[in-house]
């Protein structure tokens, strides 16, 4: 496969190519944006990003996404955001403060949750932040349960309508002439 450098050589109209070049390593943010922005047309947005990434670049726009901002941005949620754009696995500080984010956002939800008395909701959270539920969920958990098997078992063992099982019966419209209904077991 071709290089980067070769591919770009060989296509013509180029945003990189064709705009002012300086603007994908500009110190102004606002001429990173732009940049960006211009890759989006760009037939070689893919490799150009992948160019960027595996070379761990540190400066400038590469494939639409700007990796100056992610070295800026890193040990951030809009670090690990940065990272999940350029395609790549996030580094540790930004996995780490997307865990924090996350737990702080089930946290508040869980509380929300608790001052309804307790919900199955609640019970989920309690299982997602790998913590044991706290009673008052259990309590709604196993109620919804019930209820569940309850609906479920309501209608087992009894006889199918007269009307119901007429329609079996028939042949289903659309079937060619003399077609023989299925035999349906119980």
């Amino acid at each position: 496969m071709n290089d980067l450098h070769t591919l770009a050589a060989r296509t013509p109209g180029l945003p990189c190519r064709t705009t002012d070049p300086d603007m994908w390593f500009s110190n102004y943010p606002i001429d990173r944006y732009r940049a960006a922005r211009f890759c989006a047309s760009c037939p070689l947005l893919a490799a150009c990003r992948e160019y960027g990434v595996q070379t761990r670049q540190e400066w400038g726009v590469w494939g639409g996404v700007d990796l100056t901002a992610v070295e800026t941005y890193c040990g951030s949620e809009r670090g690990h955001r940065m990272h999940r754009r350029a395609g790549e696995m996030p580094c540790v500080p930004c996995a780490e403060a997307h865990a924090v984010l996350v737990e702080k956002r089930r946290r508040k939800r869980l509380a929300e949750e608790h001052a309804k008395g307790g919900t199955v909701r609640g019970y989920d959270i309690h299982l997602q932040l790998e913590e044991p539920a706290c009673a008052a969920c259990r309590a709604a958990r196993r109620e919804e349960s019930a209820r569940r098997r309850a609906g479920a078992l309501r209608g087992r063992g009894q006889p199918r309508t007269a009307s119901v099982a007429s329609r079996a019966a028939e042949p289903a419209t659309g079937a060619p002439a003399g077609a023989q209904p299925l035999a349906l077991t119980a």
